[in-house]
């Protein structure tokens, strides 16, 4: 199913190659190569954004870093985000040439996401990417001539390694497609689409048609794949849910036809991937209309949002609802469920691994959204038992609900380390928030460059506690700062003023207290 990158390593064109971090990683599978050379991290970002969302679990990256070679913070960016898809590494070349040397500010921000960095030999005028391509790829295409007796078990276990939020269905049938240049699709027992990944993924197939056409023939024995066609051969498999109902996985390949041995291991792979990540696969509900959406299972969101008669294109908001006390989960869902209905036609509340999801659209234009969700954590019943709700407006997409989902779990319990007094954050928070805990664990020099900021301040304890107080907990609000701190109004006020002339930033203007607000993150979470 591909090479290990202790395999590649080996090859002539890697001759004085050097693992520079995540040295864990040689033994993951590669199998495929991408090259990345970018003005800068956002535009990265951008073209990742543009394609269907993948998980880039077997994959390495050829760069030079050269539209980026000045900015050390640029760098680690791109590293955060090569991350986040789940790329194996980063194949980085001319170094000595391009980037005069490797900061060790890089090195240690990609040691901690045990991100691999190999460096191909320094100061080497004649190297060529495509030496590398040609001989990876090479050995990944002969590795994926056979299907072995391990199959199966390699398979899940790539899907087992990947993110909580990536465990899927789909992800596994994108990983099989991937592997084996097919398209898949599962279907309920009475052939409605449940599953569909194309090869390639923008491949423009009437799969809808050949299902609809050949399905009922194939599945009662009454066609074989070989009568199928031109267009491709059609396998198909039944699986199996816990529940006892049956699902047809059909493998429809262009211009060849897959071994029946093949066909049958594909079959065991997506029934366990059924049995551990798919239980009620083919479920309708609210709750598996959601778990669609953040596991960008798209066919099966699509098909589930008709079924239920709810448009998620309308859905412009979440609210994502951490629980601490789960014996009060349901009440708190059903209070949810009443208070909302007074303000959003479109509602859907449902429970997660990882707390409450809201989704909600078509709210009545005469009310402030923010103050819908103040006023619910003011009057909630079962506020004590809510540790923190996120509040994300502004979703364009379903897209946009799934990354704001993995952000917070990301995110997680270090809110609590940056906020001290607070239970209700925003989208753009969360944000700021992510970037401060990835600058906190950039290096010394990172966080020594950023704490410089407010350094005027550090020494005096009271200073520091009315700056971080004023701009994290009471949000700039001198009276709530008061209350937090227990003295009075014009004291902060005060205090707030002589913090301004010291640092030499006025952190009553917006315009300029945001690298105050994160050198203030930065400094709460490398002393909590």
């Amino acid at each position: 199913m591909g090479v290990t990158v202790k395999e590649i390593l080996q090859l002539p064109s890697f001759r004085g190659a050097k693992v520079l971090t995540g040295h864990s990683n040689v033994e993951r599978t590669v199998s495929s190569l991408s090259v990345l050379e970018v003005s800068n991290a956002d535009f990265s970002s951008q073209i990742v954004n543009s394609v269907q969302k993948e998980w880039y679990a077997e994959e390495l990256v050829i760069s030079s870093l050269f539209s980026i070679k000045d900015s050390i913070e640029k760098q680690c960016e791109t590293i955060q985000y090569l991350h986040d898809l789940g790329e194996v590494g980063l194949i980085l070349y001319y170094v000595g040439i391009v980037i005069p040397e490797i900061s060790v500010e890089l090195l240690k921000f990609a040691e901690s996401r045990n991100f691999m960095i190999i460096c191909m030999p320094e100061n080497d005028y004649t190297l060529r990417y495509n030496e590398v391509i040609y001989e990876v790829m090479e050995a990944v295409v002969l590795s994926q001539q056979t299907i072995n007796d391990n199959f199966v078990n390699e398979s899940l276990e790539k899907v087992s390694l990947l993110p909580e939020h990536s465990r899927s269905v789909e992800m596994t049938l994108k990983l099989l497609s991937d592997r084996l240049k097919a398209n898949l699709v599962l279907t309920s027992s009475s052939l409605d689409m449940i599953n569909r990944v194309m090869w390639p993924r923008n491949s423009t197939l009437d799969v809808s048609r050949m299902i609809r056409e050949y399905a009922p023939q194939l599945t009662h024995g009454r066609m074989k794949a070989e009568e199928v066609e031109s267009a491709g051969y059609i396998e198909h498999r039944s699986v199996h849910q816990k529940n006892g109902e049956t699902l047809f996985l059909f493998v429809i390949k262009e211009n060849a036809k897959l071994p029946p041995k093949t066909i049958d291991k594909i079959g065991e792979v997506v029934q366990v991937a059924i049995n551990l990540w798919g239980d009620k696969h083919n479920e309708v509900s609210e709750y598996a209309l959601v778990k669609a959406i953040i596991n960008d299972e798209s066919e099966k969101m699509r098909r589930l949002a008709h079924q239920l008669h709810i448009d998620v294109s309308a859905i412009q908001m979440m609210w994502l609802v951490s629980v601490q006390d789960l014996s009060e989960e349901k009440k708190i869902r059903e209070e949810l469920e009443e208070y909302l209905a007074q303000y959003y036609k479109t509602a859907v509340i449902q429970t997660m691994e990882h707390g409450i999801v809201v989704l909600l659209g078509n709210c009545s234009y005469k009310y402030n959204e923010y103050e819908i969700a103040a006023e619910y954590m003011e009057a909630a019943r079962y506020s004590s038992s809510i540790s923190k709700i996120i509040y994300a407006p502004r979703m364009k997409n379903t897209t946009d609900v799934r990354r704001m989902y993995q952000l917070v779990n990301q995110v997680g319990k270090k809110v609590h380390l940056i906020y001290n007094h607070r239970k209700l954050y925003t989208a753009a928070e969360i944000r700021s928030m992510k970037r401060a805990i990835d600058l906190s664990v950039q290096g010394e020099e990172v966080i020594e460059e950023w704490l410089s900021v407010i350094a005027p301040v550090l020494e005096d304890s009271e200073s520091i506690r009315t700056l971080t107080t004023y701009l994290l907990d009471a949000k700039g609000n001198l009276d709530d700062c008061a209350k937090l701190l227990y003295v009075h109004k014009n004291t902060v006020k005060y205090r707030i003023k002589k913090i301004s002339e010291h640092i030499g930033y006025d952190i009553t203007m917006n315009s300029e207290f945001y690298d105050v607000y994160l050198a203030c993150m930065i400094y709460r979470l490398i002393n909590s």
